[in-house]
């Protein structure tokens, strides 16, 4: 539902403090009039540019995390949840902050009681979402350097739905022992690695790299999605001292069926992954956004990614923001990567992201620990 169609249903007290929030004059009595009012007021770009502007850190993390997630009706523990990522606070002032924000929100005309649903649901407006993520995308614009072109640029593409292939195609002419560890040895994740589109070093063990698959301290960190992937989906199998491709995975080798589609990969790597990093569906979603025809720097990305990443253990924010997701999404085909003139970094967002991120809510997504 639109704002306009919401507020006929809205209980009268709210719209008297939307009314006070946004400053309208009329008649406090009559419905229609506030109604209006408000209609003529909140759907001016400059009131939301104001709005915009005047959010804190918090606010604007939660509408971020508000707006950016498709569904259209919350229950009162979703935007409780919310609100608790957004703020940085200890567990017991958590809860009080988090009603608080909530609260703001409503007055603000983001989230209104549902209609004909049960108590403690909650939904957001339809016409309301993109005209604040818009104002907020411009704001932030105007404080960047960002380049209409490259004259060189990596796009991988489907490479790592090809890779797939070769690793089963590998695995198919005769299992591979594996260490004590339970690892490839490393002559044969350099032969492995040969096959590859995209080239990456045999990995020594590590045993601070965790939290991001099933065998993440092992091998590198593409093959690592690509075999933790392979192993979700029953294509390949561990038995004591050899791994081997399963009937499932020949089957797939054999028959040249295609698989699930890229799609299904970049949901496992964010259900794998958000464990680590909280905030992923939220940041993945935003990224192609700020992105979108046009080349950002990594710098740029990370000064405005980082206060929303904590530290997973031995793993900064630094290299979470670089590594775990600019470099992954690069390897899923959700952005290019570039140098610029000065050598930096550079970013933009691929067709297949764009298209990807209209459907997809990652917001929804339980998280997978494989074991």
């Amino acid at each position: 539902m639109n704002l306009a169609e919401i507020m006929v249903f809205t209980d009268i007290g709210q719209l008297h403090q939307m009314a006070e929030h946004y400053g309208c004059r009329c008649n406090p009595h009559s419905k229609n009039e506030l109604i209006t009012s408000l209609l003529t007021s909140i759907r001016q770009k400059q009131t939301i540019k104001l709005e915009v502007e005047q959010l804190s850190s918090v606010e604007l993390h939660f509408l971020l995390l508000l707006f950016l997630d498709k569904r259209t009706t919350f229950s009162l523990e979703d935007l409780l949840a919310k609100a608790g990522v957004a703020l940085h606070q200890d567990k017991e002032k958590k809860q009080d902050e988090a009603r608080k924000c909530i609260s703001k929100a409503l007055k603000r005309g983001w989230i209104f009681p549902a209609k004909h649903k049960q108590v403690g649901q909650y939904q957001v407006p339809a016409d309301i979402r993109e005209p604040y993520i818009q104002m907020w995308l411009e704001l932030w614009l105007a404080d960047q350097t960002v380049a209409d072109e490259l004259p060189a640029y990596r796009d991988e593409g489907s490479a790592m739905s090809a890779d797939i292939y070769q690793f089963l195609a590998f695995l198919s002419k005769e299992p591979v022992p594996l260490t004590a560890d339970g690892g490839m040895y490393k002559r044969y994740q350099t032969q492995l690695l040969q096959f590859f589109h995209v080239k990456e070093e045999a990995l020594p063990p590590q045993k601070w790299r965790f939290g991001y698959g099933l065998h993440f301290d092992l091998y590198p960190d593409r093959l690592s999605l690509i075999y933790d992937y392979c192993y979700y989906r029953g294509w390949i199998a561990e038995s004591p001292g050899s791994l081997q491709i399963t009937a499932k995975g020949l089957e797939l080798l054999t028959e040249r069926e295609k698989l699930t589609g890229a799609d299904d990969l970049i949901r496992f790597w964010m259900r794998v992954y958000k464990r680590a990093i909280p905030n992923l569906p939220m940041i993945v979603q935003l990224i192609p956004l700020l992105a979108s025809g046009r080349w950002v720097s990594q710098e740029s990305l990370l000064a405005t990614l980082l206060p929303w990443v904590k530290a997973f253990y031995y793993d900064e924010p630094t290299n979470i923001v670089t590594n775990r997701i600019l470099k992954m999404m690069v390897h899923l085909g959700l952005l290019k990567v570039g140098e610029g003139m000065q050598g930096e970094w550079m970013y933009t967002s691929t067709a297949a992201s764009l298209t990807w991120l209209k459907t997809y809510n990652g917001f929804t997504e339980t998280t997978i620990l494989l074991k």
